[in-house]
């Protein structure tokens, strides 16, 4: 362990890089609306969620193994370099197409921040300490979270859409400064070999995969040719993939992890908890903007109490931990995710967002006592020289349930709204307030309606995805934090 100084000041910096990530997610979410309403291109408003977290889902692996070959210090560091350039390029798009190449690249950088993040708050504490400092991280993306959409909105709605982007770049290069003046790290030593062709075969097979979830079923249709194709080509890049992970001497995401049943359901849980976050936060804020008619600061304060609740939920569960075992944790936030899911389901075009907010707080507790067993049970079920990629996979199977779910139900989003408005239907005029204020009141609640009419049909969806962590909670070995821990020396961070 470091010195208790040096120590504080690489978890402030870890803190910075939290909050970070905690902006990126709940502010840009705030801003995307008024970005597509003023670019374009609301049938293709997934995209701009989908690139990112495709991206950031396919190199997270990646990161976790190089942070076991290179070192924690240096992976985060060129992560976050990565991530700013990213943001600094969307703040500059020009368009939509520009816009979401740029997402891609800010994603690139995130598939390392978070979870190489994670792994060094493993490494520099013991597992006594581990619940309790998850527990404020749980709380500093808490206030990062309820600050975010507040704050994104009212960016947007005073300044630009743009300036969100640009607020990253303070606070990833102070996390980066700081981070490289007081970690000291000892050089791991072990032989560096990347495992490239795993890299791109996972890359290519849910490129492929996302590719034809968002353009098959509206733009082709799931017979075409070209649907067939790329989830042909979806399935024999996961089989190279799963091939390549048998066979490499240093496998990008080693297979052999998920012989551990906790890790296993664990994974399962992870996928459910990054497609129900990734799609409140990308859905959400829409139907406060297109639907309620309101600004986007309206957008940003309906979806922040499932930032809310889940910090606060997180600190309980970081307490609990040590005392009680992982499923009635797992059982307890199953229910309470169902059960703000299924109010969300029944919102319609006269649903107050007072309701909504209500369902958000519920769910955003209930994912806050799934999310500790899911993280820290991994975390401890693995030794030190495999926390790296065992941490990473917890944020891999995140961000490919988000990536697959955005894009599934942005595919059904806009079959719903064709259904009713008809083929090529604009929507962009509801999400930007100018073009909305100078619709004619017909056309504007043909168009609304239609839109809450595309909206329901997600949330329905929503909810009986997380049906899913029932089953899951179910299936989670007995134990507690204690009993299902690895304990062995742990020399990376030098004393």
């Amino acid at each position: 362990m470091q010195p208790g100084r040096e120590r504080q000041l690489v978890t402030g910096a870890i803190l910075l890089g939290m909050f970070l990530a905690a902006l990126e997610a709940t502010a840009v979410a705030t801003a995307v609306p008024t970005a597509v309403g003023e670019l374009g291109g609301v049938a293709h408003y997934s995209w701009v969620f989908s690139a990112y977290l495709l991206t950031s889902t396919t190199t997270v692996p990646m990161f976790g193994k190089l942070a076991d070959l290179f070192g924690r210090k240096r992976t985060y560091l060129w992560s976050v370099a990565i991530f700013l350039i990213g943001s600094a390029l969307c703040g500059v798009a020009r368009t939509f197409p520009q816009l979401i190449l740029f997402r891609a690249i800010q994603g690139l950088g995130a598939g390392g921040v978070s979870p190489v993040a994670t792994t060094i708050i493993g490494d520099i504490y013991t597992l006594e300490e581990r619940g309790k400092i998850q527990g404020i991280f749980s709380g500093i993306w808490g206030a990062a979270s309820l600050i975010g959409p507040l704050l994104g909105g009212v960016i947007t709605d005073t300044l630009s859409w743009r300036w969100i982007f640009y607020l990253n770049i303070p606070f990833g290069i102070l996390s980066a400064v700081m981070l490289q003046r007081f970690m000291r790290e000892k050089k791991p030593r072990t032989a560096h070999r990347l495992d490239i062709l795993g890299t791109v075969s996972l890359t290519a097979a849910v490129s492929l995969l996302l590719l034809a979830l968002l353009e098959g079923p509206g733009t082709w249709g799931w017979g075409d040719l070209r649907t067939l194709g790329l989830l042909a080509g979806a399935g024999i890049g996961l089989a190279v993939f799963l091939w390549q992970e048998r066979r490499a001497p240093e496998p990008m995401l080693p297979l052999d992890l998920f012989q551990n049943r906790l890790i296993s359901v664990a994974s399962v849980g992870n996928f459910v908890i990054g497609a129900l976050l990734y799609s409140l936060t990308a859905y959400v804020p829409m139907f406060g903007q297109g639907v309620l008619g309101g600004s986007a600061m309206v957008a940003g304060s309906i979806l922040a109490p499932v930032l809310l609740g889940w910090p606060i939920a997180s600190t309980i569960a970081g307490r609990l931990m040590l005392r009680i075992d992982y499923r009635p944790m797992t059982i307890a936030g199953s229910l309470m995710v169902l059960t703000g899911t299924t109010m969300l389901a029944f919102t319609h075009a006269g649903t107050t967002a007072t309701w909504i907010m209500v369902s958000m707080m519920v769910t955003g507790f209930g994912l806050g006592f799934l999310s500790m067993p899911y993280l820290l049970g991994v975390q401890n079920a693995v030794p030190w020289g495999r926390r790296g990629v065992a941490t990473s996979s917890v944020q891999f199977f995140r961000n490919i349930g988000g990536a697959i779910s955005v894009a599934a139900l942005g595919a059904l989003l806009n079959a719903r709204l064709q259904s009713v408005a008809g083929p090529g239907v604009d929507a962009n005029a509801t999400l930007d307030p100018a073009l909305r204020a100078r619709l004619d009141p017909a056309a504007l609640h043909k168009l609304t309606s239609a839109l809450s009419h595309g909206l329901q049909g997600t949330f329905v969806a929503i909810a009986a995805l997380s049906a899913v962590f029932l089953a899951t909670a179910l299936l989670f070995p007995r134990g507690s934090a204690r009993s299902l821990v690895v304990r062995e020396p742990e020399p990376l961070v030098e004393g």
